[in-house]
């Protein structure tokens, strides 16, 4: 079967068709080729050319051709699936062929390579029906002597479910089903006794015991699950499903027959008990991306969802709007309309969202809903050496000319990446905030992800990194501060430090980062590899999630553009007055983005990075709104003033001479007056820059305290040098011996 772009060098015979009738597989097929993926043609492969153009439906073809098209089907899934399989009408009397889309097709590319996928869709998308085409493969023509079991909420879906795949069954060539008296056909199950294939079916139980015994009935290679967070007691039946049908994968495995589970769904709720089960294990999933078709193989593929697996259990979480389906807004509001479909329930059902009932969000719906619409898809996927994956946000060609012009902040939320927790990383545009990338890795050597960090800032060198103190973080820092300068690097440039943010504090160590790498000793970095990172505790916590957040949400909401920290955002709950994410999710890209904002908003002397602070925040826009010409204008100026009032600021807080002092203050006081003067700053902002002269005041004072004090411990200590010459080693003891 084709499946990997390799795979059409072991099936020389293989050609692609052209001409199929089926113009939404020639569609998607485009489609994975404007998206740059390079292994676009699977979907219209086939095996046997001699076949294209014959219709398998057409009552006069020989048995030969029928036996061709049989082998076409039973090796060839994407054949079947384009030219063979037909969906039931829902309305008027003609069945329709399968639609190719992102969805359908993910789904089944995904379980073709053994590979467990959650899809959720809004409600009306048919993700159902196409996992239905393949079950129906599976019984009549894909594998032999196998059982598949589904469970699903209640008895009206089981028997939908049933009548779905029969009437699927029997819109295929009457040669193609080996259907015999004995088989069943009933509103329980589906049998091929020909390969000795079972479907069989369960519901929801209504007790422990009794959803435990329904688990472990299902001794089977392939499950599907349809609605998961609407089962009841679903966290007792899947593990024991799971734990059922191990040694039957493990055989299906051994002898190469299909073999994996699907979960199908809308979204549910996240804070009672079986959605949050649910919640829990589709979101510790890796996220799909149609970047998995360009792996070499099963094993890469296996290898890539893994190391991008946040969860316990290995899974893809492939979760697709509306648009992403190809349904339009109209035919979304409409469909809603006809369903008289609003609110939570609007959310789960045609959004994607799984909602939370108990627990408040921090931010506004107004924001929640800004920054959900601000999703778009991936434009250019970059894939390390190491399989680990940045999603960029700007194609490959814009993304060449951006990091030559503007400046960006990578937010590092940092892990131990074993699984459980992962290493999240988003990257800002200094300019407007918006995300211009992000990644999120979950299971490797922290060695070598650190050497893919420094790679990273090489090749990138319009980025600053500014990591998450915590957890593995000094290790990934050390790591950098030995590796950046070997590489060219100054690691006190790209690495956000407490030593550049308070220059005025630590002077002296300032001065000597500032003098070439050269000059610098190993033990400098040994002793100063603290000041690196930002620390995280109750109070910048708090900062973090408080103001930080606020305004991160108003001025770049609509900017946010990546799908997970969309979600993790719009997951976060305020819980006893402190906010957090949700039991059932995970804030690891949302703090990362939330450092990469403070550094851009509240970061000090940023210059020393390269950050050209008369550009910081110049497009920065709310809502979407474009600025004009003279508005950019307008913030140019502001930047510009606003950094000569920050050098200005500098040079007073260190200055001694009281002519000094004044000369500073009066140039303060006249730039506080020319921004006054500028239409476009509030006059919030005018009163905080115009505190300066009495912060600076107040940093002389406590500068000169300091000093007092130390000159008064070191007059102190000269007076008791000569009790230090009678001491000798024996110190004040040894005093009061003589």
């Amino acid at each position: 079967m084709i499946l990997f772009g390799n795979d059409w060098h072991r099936y020389p015979m293989a050609r692609v068709d052209y001409s199929t009738k089926n113009e939404s597989f020639l569609r998607y097929s485009s489609l994975l080729k404007e998206m740059g993926i390079k292994n676009c043609l699977w979907p219209l492969a086939i095996m046997q050319p001699e076949l294209i153009g014959v219709d398998p439906h057409s009552e006069v073809l020989s048995d030969a051709y029928k036996m061709k098209i049989g082998l076409e089907c039973r090796y060839n899934i994407w054949y079947y699936l384009r030219e063979v399989v037909r969906i039931p009408p829902v309305a008027g009397p003609n069945p329709v062929p399968y639609k190719a889309n992102r969805g359908n097709m993910a789904t089944t590319w995904t379980f073709i390579n053994n590979m467990d996928i959650a899809l959720i869709q809004p409600r009306q998308t048919g993700k159902s029906v196409s996992t239905d085409c393949l079950m129906i493969w599976l019984l009549f023509l894909g594998t032999s002597n196998s059982r598949i079991n589904m469970i699903t909420k209640d008895d009206a879906l089981r028997k939908a479910n049933v009548e779905r795949l029969k009437k699927i069954r029997d819109l295929l060539p009457p040669y193609l089903v080996a259907k015999g008296r004995t088989d069943s056909d009933n509103q329980f199950e589906v049998t091929c006794k020909k390969w000795e294939n079972t479907y069989s079916t369960g519901v929801a139980q209504n007790s422990e015991s009794s959803a435990n015994n329904l688990g472990r009935g299902q001794t089977s290679p392939i499950s599907h699950i349809d609605e998961g967070p609407f089962i009841n007691f679903i966290g007792i039946t899947l593990p024991a499903a799971l734990a059922a049908g191990n040694a039957a994968r493990e055989e299906a495995r051994k002898h190469n027959r299909p073999h994996g589970n699907i979960f199908t769904t809308t979204a549910g709720k996240k804070d009672d008990r079986d959605g949050k089960y649910m919640y829990d294990m589709i979101h510790g999933g890796a996220k799909w991306t149609e970047l998995y078709f360009d792996c070499v193989d099963k094993a890469a593929f296996h290898e890539m969802v893994a190391k991008n697996n946040p969860g316990r259990k290995i899974l893809i979480n492939a979760t697709f709007s509306h648009r992403q389906l190809g349904y339009t807004d109209e035919w979304l509001y409409k469909t809603m309309a006809e369903a008289n479909s609003y609110g939570d329930g609007a959310n789960r059902d045609f959004f994607n969202v799984w909602t939370s009932g108990t627990q408040s969000s921090p931010l506004t719906p107004q924001l929640n809903e800004m920054i959900k619409n601000s999703v778009r898809d991936v434009m250019y996927n970059f894939v390390s050496k190491e399989l680990y994956v940045v999603r960029w946000y700007v194609d490959e060609v814009s993304l060449q000319r951006l990091i030559q012009t503007d400046q960006f902040i990578l937010g590092l939320d940092t892990s131990e990446a074993v699984g459980r927790d992962g290493i999240a990383g988003t990257i800002i545009n200094t300019k407007d905030l918006s995300v211009v990338g992000a990644f999120n890795v979950n299971e490797t050597n922290l060695i070598r992800f650190s050497n893919f960090l420094a790679e990273f800032l090489v090749r990138f060198k319009n980025i600053t990194l500014i990591p998450e103190k915590k957890s593995t973080g000094q290790m990934i820092v050390d790591a950098l501060i030995l590796k950046l300068p070997a590489m060219g690097e100054d690691p006190f440039r790209r690495i956000f430090n407490r030593i550049v943010e308070n220059s005025n504090e630590k002077a002296d160590l300032y001065k000597t980062i500032c003098k070439p790498m050269g000059t610098r000793t190993e033990q400098f970095y040994d002793e100063t590899k603290g000041y690196f990172g930002f620390n995280t505790n109750a109070e910048t916590r708090a900062l973090l999630y408080g103001p930080v957040l606020q305004n991160a949400a108003k001025d770049s909401g609509h900017l946010v553009h990546d799908k997970q920290l969309s979600e993790e955002i719009r997951g976060l709950v305020v819980k006893k007055g402190r906010i957090d994410h949700a039991a059932s999710g995970h804030d690891d890209t949302v703090i990362a983005w939330l450092l990469a904002q403070w550094l851009v908003t509240m970061g000090r002397n940023l210059d020393h990075y390269g950050i050209d602070t008369s550009k910081l925040l110049s497009a920065v826009t709310s809502n979407n709104k474009q600025l004009t010409p003279e508005e950019l204008y307008q913030r140019a100026q502001f930047n510009k003033m606003k950094k000569e009032m920050e050098e200005v600021y500098e040079l007073l807080v260190n200055a001694k001479e009281t002519f000094v002092v004044a000369r500073l203050e009066a140039k303060l006081e006249h730039l506080t007056r020319k921004l006054a003067a500028m239409d476009s700053v509030d006059e919030d902002t005018v009163t905080s820059l115009s505190s300066l002269i009495q912060k600076a005041s107040e940093e002389r004072s406590l500068r000169n305290i300091k000093a007092a004090r130390a000159h008064n411990a070191a007059h102190v200590q000269k007076s008791l040098n000569p009790w230090g010459k009678i001491m000798g080693r024996g110190g004040l003891t040894g005093r009061r011996a003589a």
